[in-house]
């Protein structure tokens, strides 16, 4: 079977599902082969002739590409490794790709001018006129070739993100054309949450042989006619050295796992998982623990990302006692158990070198209408001992969610300026409302996105505070604080928190 990760999200490791789909296949007796899109499609790009060919900073770039390309395997430097980013977005953003639409890339994302993936007319635009996608010239030799090799009786492309919808389904369109015999199974998290929205999907069917949303291991097999005999063991089927980068774009090599789907406290109710309803279903952290030496061992990373939505506390105690011998981070719960300094020292000498922490709001009260389940005394206790014992944090914030105003969005700066001591890096955001969020039937809320597609909903904030507000009060009152300024300085660009842990050594001295 031939797996399929369209263009364009991050590009610095590896995609989790597919990994865990092709173990799945192999461990029933299916043979696999991964296409990277991702990461592939952008390197193609970097490889095009500049548009301009008297753009003086195109030809430098191009001229350094394999230099620029292969980051160093440590970060001496903030502003040297800013400056490595914007050579490849400048890279990829000057290629001559003659004859497609209008679009904008970068190393973490692709958007059309033109299309929207938010519309099924202009998806179906796609799928009907593959030839117009940007990255036509390169997909359809790669599949071709690739069907050529191996000879693959089934095809599986997973679209996670919004940015894949377009590529993934002209991906899916020039299959349809060239190879009508192939059946094609069409899956990933924003098909997931389709399916689940309130939009008809009908179109949809017509694309594919058969699409699926949920847990895809065992669904992918039997679409193959074979018989699922377990999930496997992840296999990454020489991702990391059939490129012509041997670490991806990332100063080292990044092994990406996930130990459970869904999220064990899915009750946040600015959050899509609380309205879709997805299933938590998790491994024991045994079985977790002895798949990370096996990986590790076989293929020697720098660094082990959990992509669960929240690693358990009983797979972070497993670490603990079995850690996997490299260093590893993901996102993580303000667990209790965290503010005994014990406790996170043996967490930092399992080789935890970061946590994600979803704090969203320095106000009590609005965490409690969120019901977040997190008491700010807690969050305090644990950041001060994370830095203590030199684990970093990245830490998330939302502005603009129905039950914040003003007040207390400076209660939330106030809260970040005061432990800025303590916060390795932020991630700001401002709340988007899920379009089957319940909250919706609360306030008077309209589309955001033009489309029948959108997953979100704009409204009227009870509180009068709107977006324009919030924009201008995270630029003039929360950005110009000097020391929430130093942390967002730091924070890396484009890549963010999947590059972040390799900034260790220079925030830990």
């Amino acid at each position: 079977m031939l797996l399929i990760h369209p263009p364009q999200v991050r590009n610095c490791e590896p995609p989790v599902a597919l990994a865990h789909l092709a173990g799945a296949l192999i461990e029933a007796g299916e043979s696999v082969s991964i296409i990277d899109g991702a990461l592939e499609g952008f390197l193609w790009l970097t490889s095009l002739e500049a548009k301009d060919p008297s753009d003086r900073q195109a030809a430098r770039v191009r001229r350094n590409r394999k230099r620029i390309l292969k980051f160093e395997t440590e970060i001496y430097s903030i502003d040297r490794y800013k400056k490595r980013i914007s050579d490849i977005k400048l890279m990829a953003s000057t290629a001559d790709v003659s004859g497609s639409d209008q679009n904008r890339v970068t190393p973490a994302d692709f958007d059309s001018e033109i299309l929207s993936p938010l519309k099924s007319a202009d998806l179906t635009h796609s799928w009907n006129h593959p030839e117009k996608n940007y990255f036509f010239p390169w997909f359809s030799h790669r599949i071709r070739e690739e069907l050529i090799d191996k000879k693959h009786k089934h095809i599986g492309i997973s679209i996670a993100y919004i940015s894949q919808a377009l590529t993934g389904l002209a991906m899916c369109g020039w299959i349809k054309k060239e190879y009508p015999q192939i059946p094609i199974i069409l899956g990933g998290s924003l098909i997931n949450s389709w399916i689940k929205g309130p939009s008809p999907m009908d179109f949809l069917h017509l694309m594919a042989d058969e699409i699926h949303h949920g847990e895809g291991e065992k669904a992918i097999v039997e679409f193959t006619g074979r018989e699922y005999k377990g999930p496997g063991t992840p296999d990454f089927l020489n991702l990391f050295d059939r490129i012509d980068t041997d670490n991806y774009l990332s100063p080292g090599r990044i092994l990406p796992y996930s130990a459970a789907l869904g999220c064990s406290w899915r009750r946040c109710t600015f959050c899509s998982e609380t309205y879709e309803q997805n299933p938590y279903c998790e491994k024991k952290p045994f079985l977790v623990t002895a798949q990370l030496k096996k990986l590790t061992e076989k293929y020697n990373p720098a660094l082990i990302h959990l992509c669960d939505s929240e690693i358990s506390p009983e797979l972070i105690d497993e670490l603990i006692e079995n850690p996997p011998g490299v260093d590893w981070y993901g996102f993580s719960r303000f667990l209790r158990a965290m503010t005994d300094l014990d406790y996170c020292r043996k967490l930092a000498a399992s080789r935890c070198t970061m946590l994600c922490l979803g704090l969203e709001s320095g106000d009590q009260e609005v965490l409690n209408k969120l019901k977040k389940g997190i008491k700010l005394e807690i969050v305090s206790k644990i950041l001060k001992n994370l830095r203590e014992v030199g684990i970093l944090t990245y830490v998330y914030i939302m502005f603009g969610t129905p039950a914040e105003n003003k007040t207390s969005a400076l209660k939330t700066k106030d809260f970040i300026e005061e432990h800025s001591e303590f916060i390795s890096f932020l991630n700001v955001s401002i709340f988007n409302m899920p379009i089957g969020s319940h909250e919706n039937e609360l306030v008077d809320s309209m589309e955001f996105y033009e489309g029948d597609l959108a997953i979100y909903r704009n409204f009227n904030h009870p509180e009068g505070w709107s977006r324009g507000m919030i924009r201008q009060f995270i630029e003039k009152d929360f950005r110009k604080i000097d020391a929430i300024g130093e942390i967002l300085k730091r924070t890396p660009p484009i890549f963010t928190s999947s590059h972040a842990p390799f900034l260790f050594k220079l925030l830990n001295k």
